[in-house]
């Protein structure tokens, strides 16, 4: 920034911007309009460091368009996590009144509304939804540093992160799912109990790449993830499967239940918010969901190839739908 203060501008921000923002689910705008009079927008060039660790810090970012890379130790290496649009950065150091822990990058041109922390306690003392969004978000954050923590010290948190976790999406990857589902496969086995797993394909996901760029891929694959984990139950555990799919393991779950939870999810992904490229609004790409049950004696290798036999017949049906 070359000791420049960075420019900050009031804006008229558009209800749809305001309402992907997660700190403001299932909260009418319109009933807290008046607070938005008082914030500012920030832009970010590509490269550019928001935050430092050390850094005094008494303002929350909510970032509109773009992503922002979390990084530890080096701005310029692999980031620890990476946030999307709807995600806010800053509300630790603002509720705990202590210096920032990390380098807070843009890893594209980002847009950021900035709020006061007066602002927001006001917001949490005047809304119970977004009380409790906010504390939803901060415990997504401890249990992500949760998981960094399992791992070894210093460089060795690192490099467990990023055996076990996507660094785009923040979900735990195809082997450490892989790990699990074996383990479950076993225990519900000789337990007699039910387990059952959900596959989901975006479908079209190359043509979408190719028609509107890699970016915008991953604002997707992102976005899909937050969805996807935004409305799933503490027991209904999700990983990035694939480039373009995601598991979810449903233990003690029948598959009538299952197929419950597979509608469910359709039909919230169906709903998505479309997402912003070059100043236009893109529809989501749809998706295939297949549910599979645990059969007695199965393994965790078969039950996953089942699994994916489910997904490819529907794909060569069409895609856009559920099935088993």
């Amino acid at each position: 920034m070359n000791g420049e203060r960075p420019i900050e501008t009031a804006v008229d921000l558009d209800p749809g911007l305001l309402e992907s923002i997660f700190l403001f689910r299932s909260v009418n705008i319109d009933s807290i309009r008046g607070i938005f009079d008082f914030c500012k927008v920030r832009r970010l060039a590509a490269g550019e460091i928001l935050f430092r660790p050390g850094q005094i810090n008494w303002t929350v970012y909510f970032l509109l368009q773009g992503t922002l890379g979390i990084h530890l130790n080096n701005p310029d290496g692999q980031p620890l996590t990476i946030l999307g649009p709807g995600e806010s950065v800053g509300e630790l150091s603002v509720i705990d009144r202590q210096p920032t822990t990390a380098y807070v990058v843009a890893r594209e041109a980002c847009l950021l509304m900035i709020m006061d922390e007066d602002i927001l306690w006001s917001l949490v003392q005047s809304s119970h939804a977004v009380a409790c969004n906010l504390l939803f978000t901060l415990a997504r954050r401890l249990r992500h540093a949760d998981s960094v923590v399992s791992g070894n010290v210093c460089l060795d948190k690192e490099e467990y992160h990023y055996g076990n976790f996507d660094a785009l999406t923040g979900l735990p990857n195809r082997g450490w799912f892989t790990e699990l589902l074996r383990r479950q496969c076993a225990r519900s086995d000789r337990a007699g109990k039910p387990l059952s797993c959900l596959l989901i394909d975006i479908d079209g996901f190359k043509a979408f790449n190719e028609s509107y760029g890699r970016q915008s891929g991953n604002r997707i694959l992102y976005a899909m993830a937050a969805t996807l984990n935004h409305h799933l139950r503490p027991t209904e555990i999700i990983a990035r499967y694939g480039l373009d799919q995601f598991s979810i393991l449903l233990p003690d779950t029948d598959i009538e239940t299952a197929r419950g939870v597979a509608v469910r999810l359709f039909r919230v992904i169906s709903r998505s918010t479309p997402i912003m490229v070059e100043g236009k609004a893109v529809q989501h790409p749809s998706v295939s969901i297949g549910v599979t049950p645990l059969k007695p004696g199965q393994d965790a290798d078969s039950f996953l190839a089942e699994l994916e036999e489910v997904i490819t017949r529907i794909k060569k049906e069409g895609g856009n739908s559920v099935s088993e």
